[in-house]
């Protein structure tokens, strides 16, 4: 055990931490006094405070806007988990009352995630916890897991890889593919198989920016390939894509459930059982005993289990 002098404390206000975190987080002040329940120039003489505790800007304009600076962000890293950790101790011997719960919730969701699993989500969640705000972070698939290793989201959903020693996963779902294209501009037999469906060019999308896929690495064990022409940013635009070139498209089903009013597309499925989509749910360890987030996870489950039909496994 590592000896503590108590004395320093005497100048150190730990209010100041949570001020920081709220600040930063909000990277407005008055927001952030919001939050806070203070009024704006107590928030101000906080972060007065802060900068000269920590000698350093941590807010700057930039713009019509507030940025903060690189080391704001690596005391952010720090402070966010051990508040959160500070939390889940002084609550670790209160029973859990969702009804009674206020704060925010930050996720991370790709574009057709947060179609598909976000209104089930908050249904759950404004019925059993209506003080408890869920917001959902624009960020990249491919950043999602280093933003919640910096405490920057709690909980992120997508396909990618996690450490098990650092993450807890739960599958929520193994998703087939469909394959997609408009007959009145592509020629493909009532039945195609999957050499024919590989014919005409292709649009491809990749959250990640991959140039070769899940589709094309999963083609490529069986010894087939594609003519890609089209990469695409996101997946929400193909069915517009296609309708107008004479292309083939290989998503996700979750994707194609959102393509259901396009009546003049042929959606099948791909004729490839080994092709499927891990969904995954994502938290890090060190918010394994909060039960605010235990409590988000689990509605987002239910929401998942009603969507896909699947029961949901730890990973």
């Amino acid at each position: 055990m590592v000896d503590i002098d108590h004395r320093l404390f005497r100048h150190l206000d730990l209010n100041l931490l949570v001020a920081f975190d709220a600040i930063i987080d909000e990277r407005n002040v008055s927001r952030a006094a919001e939050r806070l329940c203070i009024g704006q120039p107590a928030a101000s003489h906080a972060l007065a405070r802060l900068r000269k505790l920590f000698g350093d800007e941590l807010l700057f304009r930039q713009g019509a806007s507030m940025q903060p600076t690189r080391r704001a962000l690596e005391l952010a890293a720090v402070i966010r988990p051990w508040l959160s950790q500070a939390l889940a101790l002084a609550r670790s011997g209160q029973e859990f009352d969702p009804g009674r719960v206020s704060g925010r919730v930050r996720i991370a969701l790709g574009d057709p995630l947060e179609a598909l699993l976000l209104p089930g989500l908050m249904a759950r969640v404004r019925e059993l916890a209506p003080g408890l705000e869920v917001s959902v972070q624009p960020i990249p698939v491919s950043a999602q897991i280093e933003a919640l290793d910096r405490g920057e989201i709690s909980l992120a959903v997508g396909h990618f890889a996690c450490d098990r020693e650092t993450h807890q996963a739960t599958l929520l779902s193994s998703v087939g593919f469909d394959y997609l294209y408009a007959p009145a501009l592509v020629d493909l037999p009532a039945e195609p198989s999957l050499a024919d469906i590989l014919v005409p060019p292709h649009i491809h999308t990749s959250y990640a920016g991959e140039q070769e896929g899940l589709v094309d690495r999963a083609l490529k064990q069986q010894g087939l390939s594609r003519r890609v022409v089209v990469r695409a940013a996101t997946p929400l635009s193909i069915p517009f894509v296609v309708k107008q070139s004479p292309l083939v498209a290989i998503v996700p089903k979750l994707i194609t459930r959102l393509f259901a009013a396009h009546s003049d597309l042929r959606i099948a499925t791909v004729p490839l059982p080994e092709l499927v989509l891990p969904v995954i749910a994502v938290r890090h360890r060190r918010d394994r005993s909060d039960p605010l987030l235990d409590f988000v996870e689990s509605q987002l489950v239910a929401a998942a289990e009603a969507l896909f039909g699947e029961r949901p496994q730890p990973m």
